[in-house]
């Protein structure tokens, strides 16, 4: 029998053996099944468990299920299977959203004292304000002569210009145009004035509604007499059981308190379930489909991260050739500008193997077109050239840049989502070939280390918190030969069904946190 050390796991093994193998108890040992791995009364830990533990033996290994169990799933408990939650607005300053004849039929709007009116979004200012427009470092200063009225869809206010020179001065076409922001900026209070200022509003709610897509699963159905055999490799290793248990002296024992135990064939329906589970929560996409026959019943598919990303997150796409570090100055350098101080700028982008190309070649000719000179040093003396010269057989080149640091962004770092490296058909690139570059950022929130944690989730019904598994037992049971004798078979049928079922999704609690950068496709 083969036997591997799982890795991290001090003295715990797993091995392929047969269960013709005389020491092997496995199918002949109901509690050695390795349901046995989690608690009858906490099946939501059932998932996790066998995640890890298959990720330890390198059966599986997938990073972005490893991210996801990091998050805190959530649970819908109510007679629906739809949810909802809130998620913060940023503060938006009030706008200009019409601009009265009263005001447009002026020559010089505000000069020498004369009262103008504009209709805002908000009522945000009261009597007393003075308030910039546009911009605090250029624009004019409007004091507020009484507090705003309702207006159709806004508020009518009456304002005055603040200046110096009330004779020359107006407010600028420029500034009164539907859209321009302003801003509160002070107050004139006089010494007889009772109208003092209210609290500005804060940021706003949005509630948000989804709803639980249809389920998935798989079946297996394996005849009495393939049962019977002994599965082998091209090598002769037995490969119809893994078992999985605590070494002793350097050998497995086979006794039921120390083995776990599962038929390779759930493995493998296992190892199927989760990696359909992850395509469905990164790239479905949402709709729905009818069911054919005499039940007639509308089925729906919820949208994985990719698009909720692509379509409510902050979407940035290029054309090939065209990645550079300063789309990604520009991209958060805005999203962190006034928002995150730039010591506490972090970003994490997570990428596939065409993502790190690109990455890699942008820098370098950020680097080189800022002006950086390499250097050798060969017998104490500095060539500039880093090809030449006595030493040209003893260089290094550099493998690639996996981060950066600028002033606008604080420090990118790039890493690897296996998930994304997709497999190719010949629409693009040919099979075997890279798959476009795509660039996730799960979080850019100063509260955040920029992985996923809490902001994409899990989400499943209460009352099922984990995939649910069984068997249909015909005339032979799915723990073998001694476990047949005398049983109570379901049908007559020569052998046994495996079934196995999930239903769940993921969800993003705040898509404005996110970002999708991604290479326009070439058809």
């Amino acid at each position: 029998m083969s036997i591997q050390q799982l890795p991290g796991s001090t003295g715990f093994m797993y091995a392929r053996i047969s269960s013709m193998d005389k020491r092997a108890v496995g199918k002949l040992t109901d509690s050695n099944h390795l349901e046995s791995l989690t608690h009858p009364d906490q099946p939501a830990d059932y998932d996790k468990k066998i995640i890890s533990l298959y990720t330890q033996s390198t059966l599986y290994s997938n990073d972005f299920l490893d991210m996801i169990n990091k998050s805190t799933p959530y649970y819908i408990d109510n007679n629906s299977d739809a949810w909802k939650w809130d998620i913060q607005v940023p503060y938006k300053f009030p706008k200009i959203i019409d601009v009265p004849t009263t005001t447009t039929d002026l020559t010089k709007p505000g000069i020498d004292g004369q009262e103008f009116q504009l209709v805002l979004d908000t009522n945000e200012f009261s009597k007393n304000a003075i308030i910039s427009v546009g911009t605090r470092q250029y624009g004019p200063r409007l004091y507020v002569i009484k507090d705003p009225m309702p207006y159709n869809a806004g508020f009518l206010y009456s304002f005055t210009l603040v200046t110096d020179n009330p004779t020359i001065d107006f407010v600028s076409s420029t500034f009164l145009q539907v859209g321009i922001e302003l801003e509160l900026i002070s107050a004139a209070i006089g010494e007889f004035d009772q109208d003092l200022l209210g609290l500005p509003r804060l940021g706003e709610k949005i509630t948000m509604f989804e709803s639980l897509g249809s389920a998935y699963g798989f079946e297996h159905t394996v005849t009495k007499w393939a049962d019977e055999r002994t599965l082998r490799d091209n090598s002769g290793k037995p490969l119809d059981i893994l078992v999985y248990g605590a070494t002793r002296r350097g050998e497995m024992p086979m006794t039921k308190n120390d083995v776990k135990w599962e038929p390779f064939i759930e493995f493998w329906m296992r190892k199927q379930m989760l990696e359909m589970k992850v395509k469905r929560m990164i790239w479905d996409k949402p709709g729905t489909t009818k069911s054919g026959g005499a039940k007639q019943e509308v089925k729906r598919t919820s949208a994985g991260i990719y698009h909720r990303m692509r379509n409510n997150g902050n979407l940035v796409q290029y054309n090939r050739g065209e990645f550079t570090a300063n789309l990604l100055r520009s991209v958060f350098g805005d999203l962190f500008y006034r928002r995150v101080d730039v010591k506490d700028r972090l970003v994490k982008m997570y990428t596939n193997e065409a993502g790190f190309d690109v990455f890699q070649q942008a820098l370098k000719t950020d680097a080189l077109n800022s002006g950086l000179t390499l250097f050798t040093n060969v017998n104490g003396a500095e060539s500039g050239n880093v090809t030449t010269g006595s030493a040209q057989n003893h260089l290094t080149y550099g493998f690639a840049f996996n981060a950066m640091v600028t002033r606008e962004t604080g420090r990118i770092e790039l890493i690897h989502l296996k998930e994304l490296d997709l497999p190719q058909t010949n629409l693009e690139f040919g099979q075997n070939k890279k798959s476009t570059p795509v660039f996730m950022v799960f979080d850019v929130s100063p509260m955040s280390d920029g992985s996923m944690v809490n902001n994409i989730r899990e989400v499943r019904m209460k009352g099922a918190p984990s995939m649910t598994w069984g068997y249909i037992d015909g005339r032979a049971h799915h723990l073998g030969f001694a476990a047949s004798q005398g049983m109570s078979s379901a049908n007559k049928f020569p052998g046994y069904t495996i079934w196995m079922e999930d239903r769940c999704d993921v969800f993003v609690e705040d898509l404005s946190r996110t970002v999708l950068i991604e290479e326009l496709p070439q058809f």
